[in-house]
């Protein structure tokens, strides 16, 4: 099996070669909005999921490709660290690749000192934190059942104080989920105890494992960056985001005409049957001008026909 791949452009990282250290889709967690999709095997269980000659075979092979990519990148169509192997890759990496070494991590093994003590000595760690209350946590993330919020946190407390490289926390934000104000308030307190060098802002723009997981809007998005304040950064491409809200309302008009192809309706049924979405009449004014759906006055109440 290959586990080398790229280099691929990166919005974070420039061109970035990939090491996948474990196959699809091992992890300690089953985040609702994954792109790689639902986990098949939900585990914190070390193990050799992928042979360390292989791991080795491609370090080589990475030291030899140096002039093509910008950053080595150990990942995993799941969580890299649940490999066995992981702390002898990163000091082997370290010792023959000149490029910086960059871990994605989603956190959930800071916890034992042989991962942090490998995770200090590479230039950049990835980390994830979506959501520092139990509740938010355990929907979002999915963890494994023994998984303690709470070691995670201090996991991440302990690499920052121990690592020489920097320390880059992601918070993808579900909307519903995890983008509450409680959860916000939270957050923004834990982060301060972390002291991350970055805090970057994420939310779902790739086709998410389960189909409940949606993007918060680009506003939404930075009313977070500001809340939480200096240091933080929206990595979601705009343009991208704006083309997911656009399928999002044109899945919503073609949900409309569907309905009002069945019966008449008036604004208020509509707003219940369609979540009560903050724009529906503008869409709806927008089909009646397009003349797609007709307005019918009946015994003093508006109703819209398709």
């Amino acid at each position: 099996m290959g586990i080398l791949f790229g280099p691929v452009k990166s919005r974070r990282l420039g061109l970035s070669l990939g090491l996948e250290l474990v196959p699809k889709k091992i992890c300690s967690m089953d985040c609702l909005y994954c792109e790689v999709g639902p986990t098949t095997l939900h585990t914190l269980q070390r193990a050799e999921y992928v042979k360390w000659s292989l791991i080795e075979k491609a370090i080589y092979e990475a030291r030899e490709r140096e002039e093509r990519y910008d950053v080595l990148t150990f990942t995993g169509s799941g969580e890299p660290t649940l490999n066995i192997n992981f702390e002898e890759a990163v000091n082997l990496a370290k010792r023959i690749v000149k490029k910086p070494l960059a871990v994605l991590t989603n956190s959930t093994l800071l916890e034992q000192e042989s991962i942090r003590e490998a995770l200090s000595k590479v230039d950049l760690v990835l980390a994830s934190l979506d959501s520092v209350r139990e509740q938010s946590f355990k929907l979002v993330n999915r963890p494994v059942a023994s998984l303690v919020l709470e070691k995670v946190i201090e996991g991440l407390k302990d690499l920052r104080r121990e690592m020489r490289g920097e320390l880059w926390l992601e918070v993808l934000l579900v909307e519903g989920f995890n983008d509450k104000e409680e959860d916000l308030k939270a957050l923004k307190e834990t982060i301060e105890k972390i002291k991350p060098h970055r805090v970057q802002l994420n939310t779902v723009v790739r086709p998410p494992a389960y189909a409940v997981a949606k993007p918060l809007s680009w506003e939404a998005l930075c009313k977070v960056r500001e809340f939480l304040g200096d240091g933080a950064e929206i990595i979601t491409p705009k343009e991208q985001l704006a083309v997911v809200a656009e399928k999002k309302i044109q899945n919503i008009e073609e949900s409309i005409l569907d309905y009002l192809a069945r019966r008449p309706a008036p604004v208020e049924e509509l707003k219940t049957v369609f979540n009560k979405e903050s724009n529906l009449e503008e869409l709806l004014e927008k089909l009646v001008l397009q003349g797609r759906i007709k307005k019918h006055l009946y015994q003093g109440e508006i109703f819209y026909i398709s």
